[in-house]
C-alpha cells in the first residue's frame, strides 16, 4: 500500500503533462493564425489594381483640348472644393468592352439641380442625350448608358459631355466636362480568362490591359456592394491617384 501511494503523484504528473503538451505544436510546426477581419482584409489587398494605358495613352482624335477642370456654376462658391471633374485619365480617352458603358463624374456641392449628358460620334450619326438629376451633396455620380440607347460599335470612338444646368440654364460658358470612349472587342482568350477570376481580379486584369471604363466600373460596383470594406476603398483611391485624380480620390460614390 505504501508503494502505491508513492507512485500516485508521479502518475498524475505524467498524465497532466500529456494533456498540457497535446495541444502544443510540434517543434518546427508553424501555428496557423486565427481568421479575423483584419486578416481577411490583408489577404484581399494582395490583388492590386493599376491602370496601364495601351500604347502611348494618347488617342488619335483628342477631346478638343478639353480640360478635366469643368469649373463651377457662377452662383456657387469656389471654396466648396474641386470643380466638376470627369473620372478619366489625363488624355480624356478610355477603352471599354461594354456596348452600354458607365460614365463617372465628380460633382461638387452646387445649387444646380440638373445636368445634360450627351454622347455622339464624330459625324453625329450617333447622338444620345439625357437630362440627369444632380444630388444635393458633393460626390461622384455615375450614369450607365441605358439599354434603349443604341449600342456602341466596336472600333469606333465617341465623345461624351456632362454639362451643368446652372440657374441660367444651358449657356456656351456652362460648366462642362468631356471625354472619349472607344469600344473594343473581347477576345476569346480574354473571355476565357475572365470566367476564372473573382470580380476584383477581373478589375485588375482590365486595368493591366488598359480598359479604363471597365476597370473603374468593376471596382465601383464592388464598393457599392461592400461599402465598409476598407481594402476596396483603398484600391479605389489608389486607382484614381494613379491617373492624377488625387483631389477627388476620397470622395463618396453617391449615385
Amino acid at each position: 500500500m505504501a508503494s502505491l501511494n508513492y507512485c500516485l503523484p508521479l502518475t498524475l504528473f505524467l498524465v497532466g503533462e500529456l494533456f498540457l503538451t497535446a495541444g502544443l505544436p510540434k517543434p518546427g510546426q508553424a501555428q496557423s493564425a486565427p481568421t479575423t477581419p483584419q486578416n481577411i482584409i490583408s489577404s484581399r489587398s494582395v490583388v492590386q489594381v493599376t491602370f496601364e494605358p495601351r500604347g502611348n495613352g494618347t488617342p488619335d482624335d483628342t477631346a478638343g483640348g478639353a480640360s478635366r477642370d469643368g469649373g463651377i456654376c457662377p452662383q456657387d462658391s469656389a471654396s466648396l472644393g474641386s470643380p466638376v471633374t470627369p473620372l478619366m485619365p489625363a488624355t480624356l480617352h478610355g477603352l471599354t468592352l461594354a456596348d452600354h458603358p458607365t460614365f463617372f463624374v465628380y460633382v461638387p456641392r452646387t445649387s444646380a439641380q440638373k445636368a445634360l449628358f450627351v454622347l455622339k460620334d464624330a459625324s453625329e450619326d450617333y447622338y444620345y442625350q439625357k437630362t440627369l438629376a444632380i444630388p444635393r451633396t458633393a460626390g461622384i455620380v455615375s450614369f450607365k448608358l441605358p439599354t434603349d440607347a443604341p449600342a456602341l460599335v466596336s472600333g469606333k470612338s465617341y465623345k461624351w459631355s456632362f454639362v451643368m444646368m446652372c440657374e441660367e440654364g444651358l449657356r456656351p460658358d456652362s460648366p462642362r466636362v468631356e471625354g472619349q470612349v472607344e469600344r473594343i472587342e473581347l477576345t476569346p482568350a480574354l473571355s476565357a480568362q475572365l470566367k476564372t477570376l473573382s470580380p476584383l481580379e477581373r478589375a485588375a486584369l482590365y486595368g493591366k490591359d488598359g480598359v479604363w471604363y471597365d476597370t473603374l466600373t468593376s471596382i465601383a460596383e464592388l464598393r457599392r456592394s461592400q461599402p465598409n470594406d476598407v481594402a476596396l476603398a483603398a484600391t479605389w483611391e489608389e486607382l484614381l491617384k494613379s491617373v492624377g485624380l488625387e483631389g477627388i480620390a476620397n470622395q463618396p460614390l453617391i449615385q
